[in-house]
């Protein structure tokens, strides 16, 4: 009886996963590349011949180094901490490195031509030893980004307060009054698209099950996209500003990586086990391409909305696990730092977490008429 019990969950399982999939790209075999330097590192001699399209030149006098494709180009330095896309340095903990004519890349690096210089899309994972990638090679022509679904979830809730000012004012408060703001204006200015808000009370809900009901759209529309909604803290008092992540295996610094960790920590220990089975999947370079572009899009937005009252910390990456559920493109959002005073009051006020909604929603516009 256990067994037949068994094997119906395991086929319910492969048919939710089916159902989330429904209209993904064909992949083929999975290939496995060793990750050197305990795991810091690909070989672009061993990644190259998977992307054809890609183009190595460096200068010997500076050694600085340019990989690029038709979609783009990324510079660094040899043994520099940070890379150059679209006019932009980008800082990573890991330098490129050489051994025996050898170029050895950083996986921040490895993940950025992922999502900047490849055109179509293929699904990839780091291990603590291998690069896992499913390439089918098939071209996703470009076009607009449609935005025809949005789960707003307003993080934490219910026994997980999350942090708090002086005051005693908890993060799951702000979160909340932002969230409903901001299904209150899309309700309002654009009806058209449909809204699911993760809770809608002072209920706390499993990370897992955030995701499961964000994933429950794809059975009606692929142009989803996930906000979660959060604040910072610091033990620094002076701490302050807003900043926007999208989810990496690779944080962007260390602090992001304590970031993720704070937000992680309610993850339950016995989670629902198709989550399980979704968050086992590579990610897809086109969904993490697009997360990324709507990062950089509400980030813009926010500064200009909040006419930098709260200034920007910039856009980021970690391994949040609200969005490593996810099977679209998604964005955490730590709208500011309860621990900082005056960013305390901005937060708890009614009308700057109006300000917040609408220039989310902006940042939305933007990046729904953009092109991928």
């Amino acid at each position: 009886m256990e067994k037949d019990n068994f094997r119906f969950q395991e086929k319910l399982v492969l048919l939710f996963v089916g159902l989330c999939f429904i209209n993904l790209p064909l992949f083929g075999e999975t290939v496995k590349l060793p990750l050197y330097g305990k795991g810091n590192y690909v070989l672009y001699s061993e990644l190259s011949p998977i992307f054809p399209e890609l183009t190595f030149n460096m200068r010997a006098s500076s050694l600085v180094t340019i990989i690029q494709s038709p979609q783009g180009k990324i510079q660094f330095r040899l043994g520099s901490s940070f890379f150059i896309l679209d006019d932009k340095i980008i800082k990573i903990p890991k330098p490129s490195l050489t051994k025996n004519g050898d170029l050895y890349l950083p996986i921040d690096i490895a993940e950025a031509i992922f999502l900047n210089l490849i055109a179509y899309d293929f699904r990839y994972k780091f291990k603590e030893t291998e690069l896992l990638l499913d390439v089918s090679g098939s071209p996703v022509p470009k076009k607009n980004i449609n935005v025809k679904a949005i789960i707003i979830d307003a993080g934490h809730g219910g026994k997980d307060p999350g942090t708090s000012d002086a005051t005693g004012y908890f993060e799951k408060e702000v979160s909340l009054g932002v969230a409903k703001y901001l299904y209150l204006y899309l309700r309002k200015y654009y009806p058209e698209i449909r809204l699911l808000l993760t809770r809608k009370s002072d209920v706390f809900i499993e990370l897992e099950d955030r995701s499961k009901q964000a994933n429950s759209l794809l059975k009606d529309t692929r142009d989803s996209i996930f906000i979660s909604l959060h604040c910072n803290a610091s033990l620094n008092e002076k701490a302050g500003g807003f900043e926007i992540y999208y989810l990496s295996q690779s944080p962007s610094t260390e602090q992001a990586r304590e970031t993720a960790l704070i937000e992680n920590k309610f993850l339950s220990p016995h989670p629902n086990r198709i989550v399980n089975v979704i968050q086992s999947q590579m990610l897809s370079s086109v969904t993490q391409r697009r997360s990324k572009k709507l990062a950089e899009s509400i980030e813009e937005e926010y500064g200009k909305g909040l006419l930098n009252s709260i200034s920007t910390r910039g856009v980021k990456k970690a391994d949040f696990s609200v969005l490593r559920g996810s099977l679209m493109p998604a964005v955490l959002i730590e709208m500011g730092y309860l621990t900082n005073l005056e960013e305390s009051k901005i937060l708890k006020d009614k009308n700057f977490q109006k300000k917040i909604a609408r220039s989310i929603i902006k940042g939305i516009r933007t990046y729904a008429s953009s092109k991928d």
